[in-house]
């Protein structure tokens, strides 16, 4: 009933504004939502759009309990929209909530969809909120006459391709996520895998080289060093989740903190442990996560604490949650520029657990099946911690696409077009001042902050993998999650500054030819 509330608003509002634009972002007007309420608010449009749009499940979500999984739900929108029409026209795919903490990304999705389907008939220039329109037409002193679109009416784009929204890919994450524990997960960002039980996928022990492969037998002349949590809590502090390396002596009868002066993320805990000689170290790990509990020793003493001792304090239980933006299947463990990665990406314990193996989860796995079977020719995958615009590869700082599967005139290759595809979008998401910092001076860039990488990715995956226009968009430069007022202060204003993007970048993507991946 709250959902089908938000629909009748939303109908409501529009009713004689002008075609040239509708409202849109309405429904992050009305605050959080779980993933169900999510699911039926699609089915509320679909219901409205005389047969422009169809709710589908691509699939379930893993459940942490073994009982019923949650729907991962999707909305198709096009003119005579149906889901068997799998090859009829190319298709752009929208995701949002890959990670369940990122909670504006599920609204941006909800905003496109809004205004997709209130200019369904619309033949008239697309405008955004204040009355600018999206697609301008070619420049005359433009320099990007190249990547400039032609098509800038949500009529004539929904006869040319079809549209795919996913809200919320990642459903057990993002519910849990509005839990209490979930919400004060990880310094309180919120909490961001899936939620997959990796004590029951991956009892036995992992240990690396320093090259990153995997030890066929865990070595039995070293250490084994873990990623912990370390827990104040007994003396008024807080749980610091995967903040040290503990390691357990090589007869495992005790156990010890690694070097606490240093950072986790830096690359110098890797190359120390690595360095390590007497006795020798390597990091391992399982499905155990480990917690190192303060009142054990002080941070800085060397002192071990016998192993049996620890496990019946609570040194190890079950370790949960698979990110799945990295267990796709392209450069999925990677090790050359990613050191400050290495152990976190290995370890169960850690948000960016990178998973058991490529596309293990469920989720990924309904993905790269949806994929297959259509014309996929570009895809946003909607995140939240900064104002970019990224494209591939985020795996390296030092290398770049190098085909030219886009139609670039005069021998433009795909590296030129994703950055000035980019570029525009960023432009467009820049263009009004809404009075708000964390909204404001988005940039195009191939790596998150410029310097930052990440191995398995989708954008990486599908753009080498099958040819696919892939980017990500950090629609915000703010904390993930809200409370309910602040939901309702901020959303709103991040869904009226995304959407015109994407809506530009859907009639670009129209023009894309489909089957580019088969010229690899």
């Amino acid at each position: 009933m709250r959902v089908l509330v938000f629909f009748l608003v939303f109908v409501v509002y529009c009713t004689g504004i002008d075609n040239a634009y509708a409202a849109y972002c309405l429904s992050a007007n009305r605050g959080i939502k779980t993933s169900a309420e999510i699911e039926q608010y699609l089915s509320d449009l679909a219901d409205n759009s005389f047969g422009f749009a169809s709710v589908g499940i691509i699939g379930k979500a893993y459940s942490e309990s073994g009982g019923s999984q949650k729907n991962i739900a999707a909305l198709l929108i096009t003119k005579n929209a149906s889901w068997e029409d799998k090859n009829k026209k190319p298709t752009v795919i929208i995701t949002g909530a890959i990670h369940g903490n990122e909670w504006a990304g599920p609204e941006v999705c909800l905003g496109i969809a809004e205004y997709l389907l209130e200019n369904k008939d619309n033949d008239k220039p697309a405008l955004d909120d204040k009355g600018i329109p999206i697609n301008p037409g070619i420049q005359k002193d433009t320099d990007h006459t190249f990547i400039w679109p032609h098509i800038n009416t949500i009529k004539k784009l929904l006869e040319t391709i079809q549209i795919v929204i996913i809200p919320v890919y990642n459903p057990e994450g993002y519910d849990y996520c509005q839990t209490p524990a979930g919400r004060q997960s990880y310094y309180g960002a919120g909490w961001r895998p899936n939620r997959r039980n990796l004590k029951r996928l991956i009892p036995e022990e992992r240990c690396y080289k320093q090259d990153g492969s995997m030890y066929i037998q865990p070595p039995e002349e070293m250490e084994h060093c873990f990623l912990a949590d370390y827990d104040d809590t007994n003396s008024g502090g807080d749980l610091e989740e995967e903040s040290i390396v503990v390691c357990e002596t090589v007869d495992k009868s005790s156990l010890y903190i690694f070097e606490p002066s240093l950072r986790v993320a830096s690359a110098e805990m890797f190359d120390a442990l690595y360095s390590s000689k007497n006795p020798a170290r390597t990091v391992c790990a399982s499905g155990d996560r480990r917690t190192w509990k303060a009142e054990w020793s002080d941070l800085n003493d060397a002192e071990t604490i016998p192993l049996i001792q620890a496990k019946k304090e609570g040194y190890l239980k079950d370790a949960f949650g698979v990110d799945m933006n990295r267990n796709f299947q392209y450069k999925w463990d990677v090790v050359e520029d990613q050191k400050h990665l290495f152990i976190r990406t290995r370890s169960p314990s850690s948000r960016m657990f990178r998973g058991a193996s490529t596309v293990s989860e469920e989720e990924t796995g309904h993905m790269e099946k949806m994929i297959n079977e259509r014309q996929v020719v570009a895809l946003i995958d909607y995140h939240s911690g900064s104002t970019q615009v990224l494209y591939p590869y985020a795996y390296t700082t030092k290398q770049k696409v190098d085909r030219n599967l886009f139609g670039g005139k005069e021998g433009t290759g795909d590296f030129t077009i994703f950055k000035e595809v980019s570029g525009e979008i960023a432009s467009i998401l820049n263009r009004h001042d809404r009075g708000d910092t964390s909204i404001q001076q988005f940039s195009a860039a191939q790596n998150y902050n410029g310097t930052s990488v990440g191995s398995g990715v989708s954008r990486d995956c599908y753009y080498e993998t099958e040819g696919i226009a892939a980017i990500n968009i950090e629609v915000h430069n703010r904390k993930y999650t809200y409370a309910e007022k602040e939901f309702v202060d901020v959303v709103p204003k991040i869904c009226n500054t995304n959407v015109p993007g994407a809506l530009w970048f859907l009639f670009w993507a129209a023009e894309l030819v489909p089957g580019n991946a088969a010229e690899k």
